[in-house]
């Protein structure tokens, strides 16, 4: 490990797309308020049918540590009017995630995860934009695990990784025709971050983060979902 890190005395991990830290040795708690934009690829298919967007996202964030433990909140949204049309202009997407996870540092590179996500995706479109219906609403919560790892390099510098496995219940309305129905869902987390230091405090980070969700078993629609969610982000952190 560099001299760099060992004065800090932790290593940062890459969990679920979230600053994640666990303490090496100190038992003192620590708090990282962290603040990051993504550009998100967004593809939503259901039935035969589906449709794609490009989506600009704010989120922010805050990790707390205590030895080997770290508790992390985020939470992200397309900003300001809260939805964005398609390339073709026929349908406005809206998409939010909030998450919660508790993590155990099981040595100083690995670290394993636990937690609590919700995400819902709003498009409002022509019948014929998507399979079936003008305004939709796709909502997903439920728990993930996970795992990830990382590894110094050079003098200020981190490169992690992370995957993760959710579990979730899925809510589905669509105007035209269903009022409310419920399903199951799961889905998979998938994300590679460069972390560098600014100063002692202040870190940036690069993030590329890939999410695959898919929606069955409704009690009221035949038809199974997917959603595939690529997003590219850049966070700031600081540590207190």
């Amino acid at each position: 490990m560099s001299r760099f890190f060992m004065q800090q005395g932790r290593v940062w991990v890459l969990l679920l797309g979230s600053l994640c830290p666990f303490m090496a040795h100190s038992a003192e708690l620590t708090l990282i308020p962290n603040v990051f934009a993504s550009y998100r690829d967004f593809e939503y298919s259901i039935g035969g049918g589906g449709i794609d967007n490009k989506l600009y996202s704010l989120g922010i964030g805050l990790t707390a540590t205590y030895g080997r433990f770290y508790l992390d909140i985020s939470g992200e949204k397309n900003p300001a009017s809260g939805k964005e049309p398609n390339e073709n202009g026929n349908a406005y997407f809206e998409r939010e995630d909030v998450a919660v996870s508790l993590g155990y540092g099981i040595n100083e590179s690995i670290s394993v995860f636990a937690g609590y996500k919700y995400g819902e995706t709003s498009i409002v479109s022509p019948p014929s934009a998507i399979a079936i219906g003008s305004q939709v609403s796709l909502e997903g919560r439920g728990l993930f695990i996970g795992a990830g790892g990382g590894w110094t390099v050079g003098q200020n510098n981190l490169l992690s990784f992370s995957a993760a496995y959710a579990m979730m219940m899925a809510q589905y309305y669509d105007s035209s025709f269903i009022s409310d129905t419920k399903g199951d869902a799961s889905g998979t987390s998938l994300g590679i971050r460069w972390k560098g230091w600014l100063s002692q405090h202040l870190s940036y980070d690069l993030s590329l983060i890939r999410h695959d969700y898919y929606y069955e078993d409704f009690d009221l629609l035949s038809l199974d979902i997917s959603e595939q969610i690529l997003s590219v982000r850049a966070g700031l952190s600081y540590q207190w």
